[in-house]
C-alpha cells in the first residue's frame, strides 16, 4: 500500500520581485492612465451628464470639482505600488527610497501636464484668475499645482504606506489620521484650484512638500523595520522538509503498513453492557 500524505503538499512559488526599472515604469504608466481617467470625469461633468448620488443634481465642472479630482489623484498615489501576490506587497525591500522619491516627482509632473487641458473643459465655469482657469497659461499656477501634487502624494504615501506594510495593528493606529487626511487633501485641492495663485500659498506648499519628502524618506528607510522580512523557503527546501517529516513518521512506525496502537491504530469494539450478558445467559 502506498504512503498516504500526512502533511501539506509543497506550495507553489510566490511571484518573484521584479526589477527596479519595472516597478518605476509601472507606477508611471498607472499614473498616466489614472490622470487620463479623472480628466475624463472632468470632461463628463462639463457635458452636464454627470449627476450627484441619488440623481440629486448635476455635478458642475468648475474649480471646486477640479480641486476634488486633484485631491483624489494625490490620495490614490500609494495604491499604485500595491501588488498582493508579491511577498513584499509591492513595496520592495531594496531600492525603495529612490523608487518612491523619483515616482513622486515623475508622477506629479505627469498628472500636472495632463491637468493642463482641464481649463479647456471647465471653460467659463472656472472663475477667471483662479488656478483652475489659468493653469494652462500662468506659470505661477502651473508651479503651484505641481507643488500640490508632489506634497500631496508624498504625505499620502507617509500615511498609507505604514498601514499597508505594518499589518493590522499599524492600520488600526493610523486609521483616524488617514480619515482626517482624506478630508484635508480634498479641502486643500479646492483651496488651490478655486483661488488665485499667491506667494503665500506657494510658500506654504513649498514647506508642505519639503517636510513631506523628508518624512517619506525616513519612512522608506525604515521599511524593513516596520515590516521585518521572514525567511522564505524555496520549493526544493519545502520538499526536503516534508521528506524529513515522512522519514520521522516511518522511523516511529506511524505508517499505514505498520500502525501503532492508539490514534493511528485500529480501535477495539465496544464491550456490551452487563445487562445484555445476563439476559443471554438466561
Amino acid at each position: 500500500m502506498s504512503e498516504t500524505p500526512a502533511g501539506p503538499l509543497p506550495l507553489h512559488e510566490e511571484e518573484p520581485v521584479p526589477t527596479w526599472t519595472r516597478d518605476f515604469l509601472r507606477v508611471l504608466g498607472i499614473s498616466l492612465f489614472g490622470a487620463l481617467i479623472f480628466t475624463f470625469f472632468i470632461w463628463l461633468a462639463s457635458t452636464g451628464l454627470m449627476y450627484q448620488r441619488n440623481m440629486a443634481g448635476k455635478i458642475e465642472a468648475d474649480g471646486l470639482w477640479a480641486g476634488i479630482i486633484a485631491g483624489v489623484l494625490a490620495l490614490l498615489f500609494p495604491f499604485l505600488f500595491m501588488e498582493h501576490k508579491r511577498k513584499d506587497d509591492g513595496f520592495r525591500r531594496e531600492g525603495l527610497v529612490p523608487l518612491i522619491l523619483l515616482s513622486v516627482f515623475a508622477s506629479a509632473m505627469i498628472v500636472t501636464l495632463v491637468a493642463l487641458v482641464w481649463p479647456f473643459f471647465l471653460g467659463e465655469r472656472a472663475v477667471p484668475g483662479t488656478v483652475a482657469a489659468e493653469l494652462g497659461s500662468d506659470p505661477a499656477s502651473f508651479f503651484l499645482v505641481l507643488l500640490f501634487f508632489i506634497g500631496g502624494m508624498a504625505w499620502s504615501m507617509c500615511v498609507v504606506m505604514p498601514m499597508m506594510i505594518g499589518g493590522f495593528k499599524a492600520a488600526l493606529w493610523l486609521l483616524l489620521p488617514c480619515l482626517g487626511f482624506v478630508f484635508l487633501i480634498g479641502f486643500a485641492g479646492v483651496r488651490v484650484f478655486d483661488n488665485p495663485p499667491s506667494l503665500l500659498t506657494t510658500m506654504i506648499w513649498v514647506a508642505v512638500t519639503l517636510t513631506g519628502l523628508a518624512v517619506l524618506t525616513v519612512l522608506a528607510m525604515l521599511r524593513n523595520v516596520i515590516d521585518k522580512a521572514t525567511p522564505q523557503m524555496t520549493a526544493a527546501e519545502r520538499e526536503a522538509d516534508y521528506q524529513r517529516y515522512l522519514d520521522d513518521r516511518r522511523r516511529r512506525g506511524l505508517t499505514n503498513e505498520n500502525p501503532l496502537p492508539g490514534i493511528d491504530g485500529p480501535q477495539r469494539p465496544p464491550r456490551p453492557p452487563r445487562g445484555s450478558r445476563r439476559g443471554s445467559r438466561r
